[in-house]
């Protein structure tokens, strides 16, 4: 009797859990990392999103505001909480699209790294605004601010609360103080 090929989606692919230190990888759908994480924990997983935080421009404040996104967007680390647990489950967890694998492996990651991106999340999500913020020095920017939208001019400093932009006005570079949301990218 000739055997039949093994289907790629079949429980042998998605093996059973031992390795306590060794997290999987999750292909989500588009924008459902948090959907994903929070039905694989319903169903017994340990997961691990990692966030950080953006600078969004506010509309009518002085400061940008905070947001979080995902670090690695449609990817979501998950780990079984128990010995023996089946990966097979996650074929079908809502916000999952697959797991993801290289031929017939699935792709794991050691949490030695997996500690390494928490740290690294860590000292991103607690660092001062300027520091993360894409407006930096030698930077091209426009300013959006009523009178001056359109603007262009050339970052020379960037603190906390406040950048100096170089602008030409009148014929001469003058600088010019802003607050961060009053600015975008040239």
């Amino acid at each position: 009797m000739p055997s039949e090929s093994p289907d790629p989606r079949s429980e042998a692919r998605l093996p059973v859990h031992n390795d306590p230190l060794t997290w999987f990888v999750a292909y989500t759908k588009p924008h459902q990392e948090t959907v994903a994480q929070v039905n694989a924990e319903r169903q017994g997983f340990q997961t691990y999103l990692p966030m950080y935080r953006t600078l969004k421009r506010k509309v009518a404040a002085d400061q940008p505001a905070k947001h979080h996104e995902p670090m690695f967007p449609r990817y979501l680390f998950v780990k079984p909480s128990r010995s023996g647990q089946s990966l097979a489950t996650l074929r079908s967890t809502r916000g999952i699209n697959a797991m993801v694998a290289f031929g017939n492996d699935l792709a794991t990651l050691p949490e030695s790294k997996l500690n390494a991106i928490r740290e690294y999340e860590h000292l991103r999500n607690n660092a001062e605004p300027h520091t993360i913020s894409a407006i930096q020095p030698g930077r091209r920017v426009r300013l959006t601010e009523p009178g001056l939208t359109g603007l262009e001019g050339l970052v020379q400093a960037v603190s906390s609360k406040r950048v100096v932009v170089l602008l030409a006005l009148l014929g001469q570079l003058q600088p010019v103080k802003v607050g961060h949301g009053q600015l975008e990218l040239a």
